[in-house]
């Protein structure tokens, strides 16, 4: 049956692959592309994560190239072994009915097969979490040691879960401290480059940019329930939504609570990192949704079990939920609204209708990454590049509000003589705009 379900897994997070690279998974298409070297020495200081998903990443693209899909690819396969992965974990806990249960749920996830389709580390992290987790149930020291260093050396934000295998078994401390050796051993190799990328975070707060990072708010902490609940997507009326939320909101809720007696390592995985995000967040903002994907595995597995605490209406709720993700994870799938940024048709579009002598302006200079993968030898600049001489200018409105808050870029264009002649939109990027004289 697992396997059955690993092949529903593997059919959905196939559908709608193709779609264009946003910003972050633009950067690590050009990362991929570089040398170790550079990797290490121009990119990694000035980043905020460790060099695991990155290297990885070098070598899959040396092999299988460097498309929207097969950028995609690794995500789908760490995905899959999730599913697999918590499907062992329900089983040892609870039983194989549970287990499978919540494999399905997982399977289904809107949230799950987003970021099983990001070319990103997040997915990656998720499975090693997982797998530690069921390690440490197994008490396979050696491995479960190993897979805390690679989950060390993938995100920071999973090194949350650490204090979670001090508290819920004090009989093996001993031994799991001996299992922190490697990991502890790699960040101290590693320091270094985390000192400057540390100082390069932290240089930035009090900007625009720093506020969208993730800071303690009501929002930013109610989102993620929210987003486990029902993925990337909403509705456009905020009233219904808001009422859709408070209504399965109180269901989960109540599948939880049948669940309050459940494991108490997996009530640890679910809560502990996410309070710890939010106190470090008053220091270094960390509370997005997305970083704590390692995190749902334990929600799925808790309401799993609560639905199996229903006795003659457990199929009822069982086909509830998985209906409620099928649907969720459709308007997903199916609606290019919450999909990814589309760079791609913006690209294409720009670089097709340029004259020979234009530009396309980037106010804030940086976040090129997405253009650039669907057009290197592209002709951009950031707000320096705005002079006499061009027969177009090309606006970018890209985060806009964090880089240019007052426009300056349009003010100057303007004070050079240019017209706005059109404005174009694009899903998740925004407006270009196209200047002549």
């Amino acid at each position: 049956m697992i396997f059955i379900i690993l092949g529903i897994g593997l059919i959905l997070r196939l559908i709608s692959l193709n779609q264009s690279l946003w910003l972050d998974e633009a950067t690590t298409a050009l990362v991929s592309k570089m040398s170790l070297s550079d990797i290490f020495t121009k990119f990694l200081p000035g980043d905020f994560h460790p060099p695991l998903y990155y290297i990885l990443m070098k070598y899959w693209v040396a092999i299988f190239g460097n498309s929207e899909i097969s950028l995609r690819i690794p995500s789908i396969i760490f995905g899959l072994a999730t599913i697999y992965m918590i499907y062992l974990i329900g089983k040892k806990i609870f039983s194989e009915k549970t287990g499978l249960l919540t494999s399905i749920l997982l399977a289904t996830s809107g949230l799950a097969i987003y970021y099983s389709q990001e070319a990103r580390m997040y997915m990656m992290a998720a499975f090693l979490v997982s797998a530690a987790f069921y390690l440490f149930l197994e008490r396979k020291w050696i491995i479960f040691s190993l897979v805390l260093m690679l989950i060390g050396m993938t995100d920071y934000v999973s090194l949350f879960i650490i204090p979670v295998f001090f508290i819920i078994d004090r009989k093996y401390w001993k031994k799991i401290i001996l299992s922190f050796i490697p990991l502890i051993l790699s960040f101290i190799i590693w320091l270094p480059i985390f000192i400057k990328q540390l100082a390069s975070g932290i240089s930035m707060a009090g900007s625009s940019w720093w506020n969208i990072l993730g800071l303690p708010t009501f929002k930013n902490i109610a989102l993620i329930p929210v987003k486990f609940m029902f993925g990337r997507v909403r509705l456009n009326d905020k009233n219904l939504y808001t009422t859709v939320v408070i209504l399965m909101g109180g269901l989960f809720g109540f599948l939880l609570y049948k669940s309050i007696k459940a494991s108490k390592i997996l009530w640890m995985w679910l809560i502990f990192p996410i309070l710890l995000g939010v106190i470090i967040s008053f220091k270094v903002p960390t509370l997005t949704y997305f970083r704590y994907l390692f995190c749902l595995a334990p929600f799925y597995l808790l309401l799993a079990y609560g639905v199996e605490k229903l006795g003659k209406f457990k199929l009822g709720f069982a086909i509830f939920l998985i209906v409620f993700n099928l649907l969720t994870l459709g308007y997903y799938l199916f609606n290019p609204k919450f999909q990814r940024e589309d760079w791609r048709d913006l690209v294409n579009f720009v670089e097709s209708s340029k004259t020979a002598n234009s530009i396309t302006i980037f106010p804030g200079g940086g976040n090129t990454e997405a253009y650039l993968y669907y057009a290197p030898d592209a002709k951009i600049a950031g707000q320096e590049g705005i002079k006499a001489g061009y027969s177009q200018i090309w606006l970018m409105d890209y985060l806009s509000s964090v880089f240019d808050p007052k426009d300056s870029a349009k003010s100057n264009i303007e004070a050079l003589g240019y017209r706005q002649e059109a404005s174009y939109s694009f899903n998740g990027v925004g407006q270009v705009y196209l200047y002549e004289k």
